[in-house]
């Protein structure tokens, strides 16, 4: 049966202790490893190639997969990327482009996603686009259109940057539901954040936060359960990324320390994507059942 695997990301790891100083690169590595993450991600260019192999040692040390999440801007901005973490001794998940072009010319982006998408196949590395603010996805109706208009295009989910985009009041509209849903039936990936309708990233632990932390389980719950329906693949893997940055992501107090303790949000978090996706298969499994007895 196909499996998730949790991955946690390295710019979640910078500032990482609630004073803001850090790990070593090693100590970082190492905590991963020994909390059960699978593999890690790879903000590109924010995190240098150069970054990226003084982490390889570790990467197979630990024997942790990696996704890389590239800015790219154009066809040879990604062909460049492809060429570099090609020589790189890990197996690669996937990349998952934030793609740095306008995005109110639909055909315009049309054309330059099969453009990545292709590059992406020739090099072998399966190539998805994340829904994020501040690139060609940053309007969460648009990128539903760029969807239908490339049927092979697979998505990665950080539903922080819609929910910020598309400032939905709880509870949901039954109208918001449904678009998530269409946008789910499409999630390759999930990023593991909660944010509220103004705020991109809160501590998922505070009180005050306790129903948007409920509306993004159920959101993470529902991609699991879809993503699990359509595999046929009994070897696949779906990947859930912690992705809690640090500050100004990170909300501070006025003696600009964090407000909640970052690194334990993750493990929460971990624990959490584990048990949602336990009960995705459980569901799943029921209507299984169901659709057998007849």
């Amino acid at each position: 049966m196909a499996q998730m695997d949790v991955f946690q990301s390295m710019w979640g790891m910078e500032k990482i202790l609630p004073d803001g100083s850090e790990w070593t690169l090693e100590t970082k590595f190492k905590r991963i490893a020994e909390a059960g993450f699978k593999g890690v991600s790879f903000d590109l260019p924010y995190h240098s190639f150069e970054t990226v192999k003084q982490a390889l040692p570790y990467l197979n040390e630990y024997d942790l997969d990696v996704v890389f999440n590239p800015f790219v801007s154009s066809t040879e901005d990604y062909q460049n990327v492809l060429k570099q973490i090609s020589s790189f001794n890990r197996p690669i998940r996937f990349c998952g482009l934030i793609g740095q072009i306008e995005p109110w010319h639909l055909d315009r982006v049309v054309e330059q996603t099969h453009e990545w998408l292709d590059a992406g196949k020739a090099a072998g590395i399966p190539t998805h686009v994340e829904v994020h603010r501040s690139c060609m996805t940053n309007d969460f109706l648009f990128t539903l259109q760029l969807m239908e208009k490339v049927p092979e295009l697979k998505m990665i989910a950080d539903l922080s940057h819609v929910l910020v985009n598309q400032e939905w009041y709880l509870p949901l509209s039954e109208r918001a539901s449904e678009l998530v849903t269409r946008f789910l039936k499409r999630t390759e990936a999930i990023h593991g954040r909660v944010g509220t309708r103004e705020q991109a990233q809160v501590a998922s632990g505070f009180k005050q936060h306790e129903p948007w932390f409920q509306q993004f389980q159920d959101w993470w719950q529902e991609g699991f359960l879809l993503w699990q329906r359509r595999q046929s693949n009994k070897a696949a893997r779906c990947v859930f990324l912690c992705e809690l940055g640090p500050p100004p992501y990170a909300i501070t107090g006025a003696d600009g320390k964090e407000l909640s303790t970052r690194w334990e949000e993750a493990l929460a978090l971990k624990a959490t994507a584990e048990k949602l996706w336990r009960e995705a298969e459980k569901q799943a499994d029921k209507t299984l059942l169901k659709y057998i007895k007849g």
